[in-house]
């Protein structure tokens, strides 16, 4: 069966099936491992229609379809693209069959004769409907229960090619299902095994690149310049610390080839994290500007939960770009909280102004409470479990939500790849003293 014979492939379902198959490269299933057991509710989905993929696919899509009605309209009807359409379903439901099915199979090779398709053809005798419902019915006994109703739907159309075309949808669906529970299936056992598994993977990879550490290198590298610049104490716990947080901190250029993986995860826990900070440094200012007739935590919720939700908006890069929207409603959050008499224009103004200093990346308040946040998830990366840091009190349990993400991402990094580490670090601490001894 030629791969042109169908309509054109939609490119995620595809990949889905690939993703259960053992035709995956190591790099694919390194990563395909990974996701499984960083993300409980990993699913493949089909692509958006709206998108530019999804345009792209309708243009194709209905060009193809044409060209089936086409041959369809014919008199008589030129049927050698719908014998190529049957051919092809019948081999996604032949894969669809539990592989111990086999009467069902069977049962599929017996009805969907192509042969004897192409003399019902030649004799005026072939009857589509009849195809159809056929098709529909083993569909009905293969799928979720949830695709009943799509499925069922494809009996009430009476036109050949809208037919054809919702019956391959549907079987995107079904293809998709099967390989969303051959996942859920794959997860408690590769959960088990998952570190020695990626470990394996990667140390297959570097095999046939033996540069593939280069950018790790140049990372742990420069962290540990950085840390003897700073007259900070290096040892190889200490530099994988220092290491991670940088990945939090700022932007790390090249991407370590330890971190890809989980960059848009490091992404997240740094997003996640300034909203923390900025948050309780807010808080902070407000209560320390204003007075004692803040001083209490509804307040301190009030002004959380306002900060918060114009920091969920993806398109701002830090929370301090929200300031000239949010200052209007902290003043207000403070006029209603201060009842017993109105606030004056210039008490407005000075808190306008407090909120405007918070603005500037070395702003005292948010660096103290950013370095007491880092401080807190590297004890916690060393294993040492103490009292959130002073300040957070009110954000105490985002902070400590943002810091379980963090320390398990990074302790699963470590777990994976600690070996490699090891070896780097030792190559970096040699190459230091050999350098030493020679100057």
């Amino acid at each position: 069966m030629s791969d042109n014979s169908g309509p054109p492939k939609s490119p995620h379902s595809s990949d889905a099936m690939a993703a259960a198959s053992s035709d995956l490269d190591e790099q694919s299933r390194l990563q395909l491992a990974h996701e499984l057991c960083m993300n409980e509710n990993l699913e493949m989905a089909m692509p958006d229609p709206n998108s530019i993929y999804g345009h792209v696919k309708q243009i194709v899509h209905r060009a193809f379809w044409d060209s089936v009605r086409a041959g369809l309209e014919k008199s008589p009807p030129d049927y050698e693209h719908s014998l190529r359409l049957i051919a092809e379903i019948k081999g996604i439901l032949l894969d669809l069959v539990p592989s111990g099915a086999q009467r069902a199979k069977d049962q599929i090779n017996e009805v969907m004769d192509i042969d004897l398709y192409k003399q019902q053809i030649e004799n005026d005798s072939f009857n589509l409907q009849g195809v159809v419902k056929f098709v529909v019915e083993l569909m009905l006994g293969l799928c979720a229960p949830a695709r009943d109703p799509t499925i069922r739907s494809i009996l009430s159309q009476s036109d050949p090619v809208e037919v054809f075309r919702e019956v391959f949808g549907a079987l995107d669906l079904m293809r998709l299902d099967l390989v969303n529970y051959q996942l859920r299936s794959l997860r408690p056992a590769l959960l088990a095994n998952s570190v020695q598994y990626e470990q394996d993977k990667f140390r297959n990879l570097l095999a046939s690149n033996p540069a593939g550490l280069d950018k790790t290198k140049q990372w742990l590298g420069e962290t540990e310049r950085r840390m003897k610049a700073g007259n900070q104490p290096v040892s190889p716990s200490t530099l994988l610390n220092s290491a991670f947080i940088r990945l939090i901190q700022e932007e790390v250029d090249p991407i370590p080839e330890t971190i890809a993986m989980d960059l848009s995860r490091f992404v997240t826990v740094a997003r996640e994290l300034s909203a923390v900070v900025f948050s309780a440094a807010t808080i902070l200012v407000l209560q320390t500007g204003v007075g004692p007739t803040v001083q209490h935590d509804s307040f301190a919720n009030k002004v959380r939960v306002t900060v918060y939700q114009l920091c969920s908006d993806e398109l701002i890069s830090h929370p301090r770009d929200i300031l000239p929207n949010i200052s209007e409603k902290l003043v207000d959050i403070v006029r209603e909280t201060i009842t017993s008499r109105p606030l004056r224009d210039e008490e407005c103004q000075n808190i306008r102004g407090m909120l405007s200093g918070l603005q500037s990346p070395s702003n005292p308040v948010y660096c103290l409470l950013w370095e007491r946040a880092k401080q807190f998830f590297t004890s916690l990366c060393s294993g040492v479990v103490g009292p959130v840091p002073a300040g957070f009190s009110v954000c105490a349990t985002d902070l400590q939500g943002v810091a379980s993400k963090y320390t398990h991402l990074v302790s699963y990094n470590r777990g994976v790849f600690g070996p490699f580490y090891a070896d780097i670090i030792s190559e970096i601490t040699s190459s230091q003293q050999a350098s030493s001894s020679t100057s």
